[in-house]
């Protein structure tokens, strides 16, 4: 438990900072448990519906094409409201549309909820773009070049212990 708590809060890091870099860590985190547990099964669950490989592509596709077409607009978008706010707002808005999935199974037959996945993804893609473009700036701007390299390389380690327990608990309760 030491361990873990000097991995979050580490005393060399200046008092200002600490709070910033603890809310990084535990973003991430959240973000994690969240992906772990349902972006790894989106293309399982499409094909024990009946999707066809066309509409499994279009889950993985989606996105990048979306943001694709939407960085520099974001880009342009995010230069003229407050950053912190825009990075909020778009990562709440994203995470939000995971709730829509829950729905999908008692508005729709199978080929609907595919459809409705889809559509889903397609929307919650166009706030993580801007929330993939805004948060460079607020990393940025939040965490002094001194740090950066170990903030990030701490949430990159977040980000992997926590998807990959979420993966694998997820899995397991699936499988129950």
């Amino acid at each position: 438990m030491k361990f873990i708590r000097r991995f979050f809060v580490n005393p060399a890091v200046p008092v200002e900072y600490r709070a910033n870099f603890v809310h990084f860590y535990l973003d991430i985190g959240w973000y994690a448990l969240l992906a772990g547990s349902s972006l790894n099964f989106q293309n399982v669950y499409a094909a024990r519906l009946g999707a066809s490989s066309f509409q499994i592509g279009l889950l993985g596709a989606i996105p990048a094409l979306v943001s694709l077409l939407l960085a520099i607009p974001a880009g342009i978008w995010l230069a003229k409201h407050p950053v912190h706010r825009a990075v909020f707002w778009t990562s709440v808005i994203y995470r939000l549309g995971f709730l829509l999935w829950a729905f999908l199974p008692w508005l729709f037959d199978a080929q609907g909820q595919v459809w409705g996945l889809t559509s889903i993804i397609l929307l919650q893609a166009i706030p993580l773009t801007a929330l993939s473009v805004g948060f460079n700036t607020l990393f940025a701007s939040a965490v002094p070049t001194e740090w950066r390299a170990s903030v990030a390389a701490k949430r990159n380690i977040v980000l992997s212990v926590v998807f990959m327990g979420a993966s694998l608990g997820t899995g397991w309760l699936l499988e129950q």
